[in-house]
């Protein structure tokens, strides 16, 4: 008799992928697991603990923090990977080189959340005990309040110590907007919906390789989204090697600094204190994806 071990929440997974219609998409989505098999002498299918670390040790070895693309994309030579990715009505385009291990290649034509879920179920089951015969996985969306609105983002960050530092990496998440600690429904939809138009790649501008062609369409260094801006090129060199991609500029968000989830609040506050004025209280609340972020109050 085969028997079903279940571990809801074992881990959330933090990865960027590539959309025919979107383009590049961040997004988090929480990782449930079911064991199906067979129990040992003691009547143990598998111990909650060592399930739970081995999923998530291999979850985040290869693909957490990773785009997600399908197999025949991408050319790889010397560990560096390379590919360009048509997509949306106008055929946008999106070039990506970086080191092999940014990529999460997955056999098939098309990513979907579906395919997704194949590919990490095989490759989990072939580090599972004998008696683990089969694995079933969900990754599921964080459940969130009626009308609380949602965007996806991506970026990387330069100097970071581990994963982060790969380009185009992404998460999914709200922002919390208080103003004299009354929530304020309209400035999160502000940023998700007007600002990040539900899909952002935040750049930071150091990281700009054409800042002359950008400056000359738009008149100066830009902050924010810029209307009618070109085609985005960035590139830096990190600990795990060099990285380099174009965006379109429309999907493109700069800032004066490093996108991490701390300068992202102090941004966002700083937006909403120069629309509501000196004497409110601002507190911003941003987040990196599921159930961690930073809070900034001005």
């Amino acid at each position: 008799m085969n028997i079903t071990l279940f571990y809801k929440h074992v881990t959330v997974l933090d990865f960027a992928y590539l959309d025919h219609l979107k383009g590049l998409v961040g997004e988090s989505l929480i990782v449930n697991v079911k064991f199906i098999g067979k129990t040992d002498d003691e009547g143990i299918l598998y111990d909650f603990s060592y399930a739970k670390k081995k999923v998530k040790e291999i979850i985040d070895r290869d693909c957490d923090h990773r785009l997600v693309i399908p197999e025949n994309l991408a050319q790889s030579n010397q560990g560096i990977s390379q590919f360009e990715f048509s997509f949306g009505l106008e055929g946008e385009i999106i070039q990506y080189e970086c080191p092999d291990q940014g990529l999460c290649i997955i056999p098939a034509k098309h990513v979907s959340r579906s395919n997704l879920t194949t590919h990490l179920e095989n490759i989990i089951l072939k580090e599972m005990p004998e008696n683990v015969i089969s694995i079933e996985l969900e990754l599921i969306d964080e459940i969130l309040p009626a009308n609380k609105p949602k965007f996806h983002y991506t970026h990387g960050l330069k100097d970071h110590y581990g994963n982060c530092q790969r380009l185009f990496h992404g998460h999914s998440n709200t922002v919390d907007v208080l103003v004299n600690d009354q929530r304020m429904p309209e400035f999160e939809e502000m940023f998700a919906n007007d600002l990040f138009k539900g899909n952002i790649h935040f750049c930071f501008w150091d990281n700009v390789q054409n800042k002359e062609e950008i400056i000359s369409a738009h008149g100066d260094i830009p902050l924010g989204s810029v209307e009618n801006c070109p085609n985005v090129q960035i590139a830096y060199e990190s600990s795990q090697g060099f990285f380099k991609g174009l965006i379109p500029g429309r999907h493109v968000f700069f800032l004066q600094d490093e996108s991490t989830v701390e300068n992202l609040s102090i941004n966002f506050a700083k937006i909403v204190k120069a629309q509501v004025g000196e004497n409110e209280r601002v507190e911003v609340r941003a987040y990196e994806g599921i159930g961690k972020g930073s809070i900034t109050v001005l």
